[in-house]
């Protein structure tokens, strides 16, 4: 079942010099445990159910009652002690002590650098393993449908295959440590209005066709599963119709069938009606198990002949597989949810806090401040603060404000700690001499005017904090800022003459109102960016780190552009197709504010060199092939035996460092396909993140797989590459003004 490990997409072959390597927790980052194939833990597991009865095995397809959310009973006689299971894709969940709030997926997804997803991913399996978890549920791989969707700030972007890189390398990091990664929420679940229809007699059903299935929503799913993930979360929506946990096509046609998934699928919760048909159609678990329909409800339905045994015999292999591939029956830590395992996790998220903020506007180089020169700073917005409602809601209401570490809902991580802005830029004025001056109340007009009249405030550089919230459970009313924000922009931006906006947004924003004031002079996107968020601000504003994180969405200049949004009624109807974001702006002609993929840097770079050739897979432990399977290879992959995942060509260039601070640049290679295939004019198929000194020049190789040059052909149903010539565009944004270069290749 496991075949020669064979990579998933395109990778550069330069790494992260020293100012990336930090965090020296690099090294020993496996546990002493021994890895397995797919094929040697079914076989271990198929042992291992053979000792059950009926009862016992069946027993194990149902949640019980326990000190985790989620939890699979022991079964003495056997000496099993079960399974716990655990939120968040961000951190060990559900009001733990003792756990990092770890910057969200929205934000590791905007450092666009493989080498933080997998440390990042690394340091969250360590924490569940740590405190004795078997299952951690993430990552979540929704796509960024809609801009106001309120679990977004939990996923990785609006493109399918940034999404799926993340998803690959965070389902390897959390599984290195001998964690069971568990993507979600599978399939279609964009919008939480009317999604499961517990609360009210609607459930939204996600409606597309084939093509737009395989190439847009089932991606990420895809690379979680070439990852080797060992647990899948189904959804509470429906998928054309008919409930995601009960769904044939999608649970049994395309995950267990066509992805040739070998884990097991259980359900949000609450996400199974009933026993038969989930049970037929490819469900394995039950959580959180109190409803009846599983467990040993099913022991009778075998007895009359409405399932068969051998479909419970599936589901216990299922079930127990992901146990032995990982390594879990070896000296796996007792459950302690308090038990304090965070060590020094704090510098691999401070390193991906500040690696995902997003530099939008930079006129004549306002930032970084020169702490010698800008020595006045005035402070404004109720985003700069602590909140005034604690660290441990997981949710938020207008009484609270404060500065937002993450969203809210099951993805919400009790944090241990969290370091305000305006904490941090007190210490630095310490430190620094500076004079600083703040309000936080940002209703308190008369306050913040009087401010204006200060002495020397017309040298003043001024910080506006505004921020945006969502959470599950509710979808976003509006694309604008917390409690009007944008009109102390404005406010503040007609007195001051240097007025810098820091963004600490969930997801999209409307920016339109004040992004063209000529006194806003510099506009940094700090998104969601964990508890390190005040540490991680201060390097960036005061360039001991520059920044370099891209977007993963675009921003648009009226919330229409964006051509979808939340579904009020019953039906969700995916009509746009595979033109999602870029690619639907691209086919309508629509200018964004800023592109999916743009930021700025403190430095410039230049490229040069394009040259592209068929992947030589010889012996060369070090030719561009051999590396890129080389960063993927583990025994748990599952990348099946289409070779889908072949390195088909090498796309090289060089980039060279032409200003004069040290930084990163993100390299992001877009396909134009041929006509047959019927794509949008241009698709994300490769990126890298590399960082230069000055004047310094690397050599940068991406890999393109058969899958990267393929697309879904729905009358053969199977990935085709189109005959004819594909375009090869290396740029820094989705947007054609920044494109660098250009080439093509036939295939």
């Amino acid at each position: 079942m496991l075949t020669i490990p064979l990579l998933l997409i395109c990778v550069a072959l330069c790494f992260p010099p020293s100012e990336s390597s930090i965090d020296n927790s690099k090294a020993n980052i496996q546990p002493q445990v021994t890895l397995r194939t797919w094929e040697q833990a079914i076989a271990m597991a198929k042992s291992f159910i053979a000792q059950l009865t009926l009862q016992e095995k069946c027993h194990l397809t149902a949640g019980v009652g326990g000190t985790c959310a989620g939890n699979i009973a022991s079964l003495p006689r056997v000496n099993f002690s079960g399974f716990c299971l655990l939120d968040t894709p961000s951190g060990v969940g559900d009001g733990v002590l003792y756990s990092t709030a770890f910057v969200s997926g929205i934000h590791i997804a905007a450092t666009w650098d493989r080498d933080l997803f997998y440390r990042r991913a690394v340091a969250i399996g360590k924490e569940f393993r740590g405190k004795g978890i078997h299952y951690g549920f993430g990552p979540m791989i929704n796509m960024d449908r809609n801009a106001r969707h309120g679990r977004n700030w939990e996923g990785f972007g609006s493109d399918p295959y940034l999404s799926g890189e993340n998803a690959f390398f965070y389902t390897q990091g959390v599984q290195d440590q001998g964690v069971v990664a568990t993507p979600k929420h599978y399939i279609c679940n964009e919008q939480d209005t009317h999604r499961s229809g517990d609360n009210d007699d609607v459930v939204y059903s996600a409606n597309l066709d084939d093509k737009t299935m395989h190439e847009i929503y089932l991606w990420p799913f895809a690379s979680s599963v070439a990852a080797g993930a060992g647990s899948i979360m189904c959804s509470a929506n429906e998928i054309n119709d008919t409930r995601a946990c009960q769904n044939n096509k999608t649970q049994n046609g395309l995950l267990k069938g066509e992805l040739g998934y070998m884990g097991n699928i259980l359900t949000d919760w609450m996400g199974a009606k009933s026993t038969v048909d989930p049970v037929l159609s490819g469900l394995d678990i039950d959580m959180p198990g109190n409803d009846g329909y599983f467990g040993d409800t099913l022991v009778s339905f075998v007895q009359n002949g409405s399932i068969p045994e051998s479909r419970i015999d599936d589901m216990a292999i299922r079930i127990i597989a992901p146990y032995y591939l990982v390594g879990q029956d070896q000296n796996y830590p007792t459950v302690d949810l308090d038990r304090n395992v965070m060590g020094n996790n704090y510098i691999i998220n401070r390193e991906a806090s500040r690696a995902g903020m997003i530099l939008l506007k930079n006129v004549n180089n306002v930032l970084p401040f020169n702490s010698s020169i800008d020595t006045n700073i005035y402070i404004y917005g109720q985003a700069a603060g602590q909140t005034t409602c604690g660290l441990e809601q997981t949710a938020w209401n207008a009484n609270c404000g404060g500065a937002l570490y993450q969203g809210g809902g099951s993805g919400f991580v009790r944090p241990a700690y969290a370091i305000d802005p305006l904490t941090a830029l007190m210490q630095k004025g310490r430190d620094d001499h500076l004079q600083i001056r703040y309000i936080t109340n940002q209703n308190d007009f008369a306050s913040i005017n009087r401010t204006f009249n200060d002495r020397g405030f017309q040298n003043a550089k001024c910080l506006v904090f505004i921020s945006a919230w969502s959470e599950e459970g509710v979808d976003r009313t509006d694309l604008y800022a917390f409690d009007n924000g944008e009109q102390l922009v404005l406010t503040v931006a007609q007195n001051c003459r240097q007025t810098i906006v820091l963004v600490n947004s969930v997801s999209q924003l409307n920016l339109e109102r004040w992004i063209d004031h000529p006194n806003v002079v510099a506009v940094l996107w700090t998104g969601t960016p964990g508890p390190e968020y005040g540490s991680a601000l201060v390097d960036v504003l005061f360039g001991s780190y520059n920044p370099g994180g891209k977007l993963v969405f675009s921003l648009a200049k009226n919330d229409s552009d964006f051509g979808t949004d939340i579904s009020p009624m019953g039906d969700s109807n995916y009509t746009e197709g595979v033109f999602l974001d870029y690619r639907h702006f691209d086919k309508y002609n629509i200018t964004a504010r800023y592109s999916f993929g743009f930021g700025l840097s403190y430095t410039t770079f230049s490229f040069a060199k394009l040259d592209i050739s068929q992947a030589n897979d010889d012996d060369d432990k070090n030719s561009p092939a051999s590396l890129y399977k080389q960063r993927r290879m583990r025994p748990y992959n599952n990348f099946g035996h289409s070779g889908l995942y072949d390195p088909v060509y090498t796309v090289t260039f060089t980039i060279q460092n032409t200003g004069k601070y040290y930084g990163s640049e993100i390299a992001q290679l877009y396909l134009g396909f041929p006509s047959e295939a019927q794509e949008p004019l241009k698709i994300l198929r490769g990126f890298e993140r590399i960082y230069l000194e000055p004047n310094e020049l690397k050599e940068v190789a991406l890999v393109l797989s058969r899958k990267d040059i393929s697309y879904w052909n729905v009358i053969n149903q199977q990935w085709t590459v189109a005959s004819g010539s594909y375009t090869v565009w290396i740029s820094t944004s989705a947007n054609n003004a920044d494109i660098k270069l250009q080439s093509s290749f036939n295939a």
